[in-house]
């Protein structure tokens, strides 16, 4: 989730999906057939697209198209468009949007909101289920021992499970595919690394991407900017990773 008021990209496309909040005044985005303007927009996967607003405070939530909770709102973004949606379904969350801007919420008031914006696109029920030990514990062993526990048949042969069976179980227990987990803990791994110092190279290697060229084009593909806007003497944003039980 990003909160800015410098948002001026190029043209791109990115794996997300993104739900784009103006915290006062419209703010505007291209793609192929023109610029339009929004107070807020959903941008569907896979669209290319720009957004120019420098000066504007907006925020901008990157979604994952392989989540349960982008399942649950996806009959209201289409693939390769932008969505104008009523502000006034957003309204109610405003106040908590400026909190976050000015870097005032604390990780689960973060966390907390992000599902109320989803939940104002529409009003999905959460996840409720009872989860697989098993799976619980491959979810922990993966963010620990990344980037050797890639073989996803090792590891249903360490837990008693068939390959095929094991992802089945993870895509019905956390609401997102293994493969896409596996992939969404490496680049968190890697801007961990990043951000306590590590280089390019250091950071794409000790998170399993097979060099420094994989992560930056991976990291892009996902959230829609290069790493160097984040890390390095090129930054420009302040970071913060929110991690709740």
């Amino acid at each position: 989730m990003f909160a800015t008021n410098a948002m001026q990209t190029d043209f791109h496309v990115h794996y997300a999906a993104t739900l784009a909040i103006s915290l006062k005044e419209n703010i505007q985005i291209e793609t192929e057939n023109g610029k339009e303007e929004y107070r807020v927009a959903l941008v569907g996967p896979n669209t290319y697209h720009r957004t120019v607003s420098p000066g504007k405070e907006m925020v901008a939530l990157l979604i994952d198209p392989e989540t349960y909770e982008y399942s649950s709102i996806s009959e209201y973004a289409e693939m390769g468009k932008v969505k104008r949606l009523d502000v006034s379904e957003f309204q109610h969350l405003i106040e908590r949007l400026w909190d976050l801007y000015y870097g005032k919420l604390k990780d689960q008031e973060v966390w907390d909101l992000h599902l109320d914006l989803l939940r104002s696109v529409y009003p999905f029920q959460k996840l409720t289920k009872s989860i697989d030990e098993r799976i619980i514990q491959i979810a922990e062993m993966i963010r620990k021992e990344i980037p050797d526990s890639i073989r996803m048949k090792e590891i249903g042969k360490h837990f008693s499970v068939s390959e095929d069976r094991l992802i089945r179980l993870f895509k019905e227990n956390l609401g997102i595919p293994l493969r896409r987990y596996l992939l969404w803990v490496r680049i968190l791994e890697s801007a961990k690394l990043l951000k306590e110092g590590k280089n390019l190279t250091e950071a794409a290697h000790a998170a399993g991407f097979s060099d420094s060229a994989h992560f930056t084009r991976t990291f892009k593909e996902n959230f829609g900017f290069v790493p160097s806007l984040f890390f390095g003497h090129l930054k420009s944003i302040e970071l913060r990773f929110c991690e709740i039980e």
